[in-house]
């Protein structure tokens, strides 16, 4: 059987180290939180209006229905709305409008629709102006009102934080719009980075050396990217701005493996698997690299550290039980709990931002990989994913509403993203190669 996961080949490695529901509610209140931790679960109905063109003397253009596309997909992807499909839009665009009076309700009623967004643009010398509403359908009354103004190009920029405005009216948190996803690329026999947006576009490469690039993990901030390559040999830890044209530095180069570092909540801290002296455990260093404390100490191979959402948990792989299992350490010292007794072969944790689950990769019965989360206290297993290829290396979104993955259910390996119980999965990745290991970035300052 071929397998693929990236995660998979470091346990290989450290085995071998030298050898290669929105509720219905009144708009103007809160919309209740569906399940535990304050995740939701929801197919509250939102219709989008293609944009009208508002500017005098108009010239053949896409933007009224590319940010009509833009913003149907985001709020479909969202895991929050269903969205009503424009082919039952009753409305004419060419007599209605953008504001209260100029909207006839009566028909977006019809639809079953009780959101609605409309938008109207301007543009005049390769300078885009776009005015974006949402009513309730109900009420027909203005909820938000926003303008955006830049070059043309920005059009997707504004869709998303317009998008951010309309999930934190209904559920008073922040959305995950300008949010980035990384991914290793395996194409023309190298690994790179790749970076694309929280729906798969405008993606680019980092990293692409034409050798090994593994595991990458996003700093705090967003703004640069922890990740292994062979670069120069060895499996060192390297640090990359997240843009394109960065140049990385080295972090920690000792020797053997430095690998899977992923930043502490403070983002003061590294967790990382390290085989400096000899056998493969997890530490904890400055942000720099430096500073080293082992949390593990065992003849077991331990690796694929994540922490907690506050900082003062670990969770880990260790095969110390004789296969390879989920454990969670404490960051002050005691011994490691184990906390999967399902499967005999389980990997890649990811903690919810929640802190009430942790999502793996799990090999069944078949011999085939597939996603479950655990729940912390309980102990409880769900399966996320069956019948759809491999399944594997879950990476929270950071409101814990989503959960990205890679799978080949449909050949190559693909990112995708789905909700947190495993429903509506989506392809987001297109490109050539086959894409492994994704890392959902943070929620920015300002977004």
């Amino acid at each position: 059987m071929r397998l693929y996961g990236f995660r998979l080949l470091l346990f290989s490695l450290l085995l071998f180290p030298f050898s290669f529901g929105l509720v219905h509610a009144e708009d103007s209140v809160e919309v209740p939180m569906g399940t535990a931790k304050g995740r939701i679960i929801s197919d509250y109905p939102i219709a989008v209006a293609e944009f009208k063109n508002f500017t005098p003397k108009q010239t053949e253009t896409k933007i009224g229905t590319e940010g009509q596309s833009i913003l149907l997909n985001n709020l479909a992807l969202s895991g929050y709305f269903l969205t009503i499909d424009p082919k039952a839009y009753l409305e004419d665009i060419k007599t209605s409008g953008i504001t209260e009076a100029t909207v006839d309700f009566t028909k977006w009623l019809q639809t079953g629709a009780e959101g609605l967004i409309k938008a109207g643009f301007w543009l005049k010398d390769g300078t885009l102006k776009v005015e974006m509403v949402l009513f309730s359908v109900s009420t027909g009354k203005e909820k938000i009102r926003k303008t955006y103004e830049g070059p043309e190009k920005a059009l997707r920029d504004f869709c998303h934080r317009f998008s951010n405005e309309v999930v934190r009216y209904y559920t008073k948190r922040p959305g995950i719009f300008l949010t980035k996803i990384v991914s290793v690329r395996r194409h023309k026999g190298s690994k790179s980075l790749w970076v694309c947006d929280f729906d798969g576009q405008r993606c680019f490469t980092l990293a692409a050396d034409g050798g090994i690039n593994l595991l990458p993990s996003w700093d705090l901030d967003g703004k640069s990217l922890f990740y292994t390559s062979y670069q120069k040999g060895n499996p060192d830890l390297w640090r990359i701005p997240a843009v394109e044209g960065g140049k990385p530095v080295i972090v920690s180069n000792r020797r053997g493996l430095n690998v899977g570092a992923e930043v502490s909540p403070n983002g003061k801290q590294l967790v990382l698997t390290l085989t400096k002296d000899g056998n493969s455990e997890i530490y904890i260093t400055s942000i720099d690299g430096k500073h080293p404390k082992r949390l593990t100490n065992s003849w077991s191979i331990d690796s694929s550290p994540c922490w907690s959402p506050d900082g003062k948990r670990v969770a880990f792989v260790s095969n110390r039980s004789g296969t390879p299992q989920i454990y969670m350490a404490d960051v002050s010292g005691g011994p490691p709990t184990r906390l999967t007794f399902q499967g005999n072969y389980n990997q890649s944790p990811s903690w919810s931002p929640m802190g009430d689950k942790i999502a793996f990769t799990g090999r069944d019965e078949r011999l085939v990989f597939d996603l479950f989360a655990v729940d912390v206290e309980t102990r409880e297993i769900e399966r996320l994913t069956q019948d759809a290829g491999n399944n594997e290396d879950p990476t929270w979104s950071p409101d814990g509403q989503l959960i990205a993955f890679s799978s080949n259910r449909t050949g190559d390996y693909k990112i995708w993203i789905m909700n947190t119980d495993g429903s509506h999965p989506r392809q987001i990745t297109h490109a050539e190669g086959e894409f492994t290991t994704p890392n959902w970035g943070p929620i920015t300052k300002g977004e």
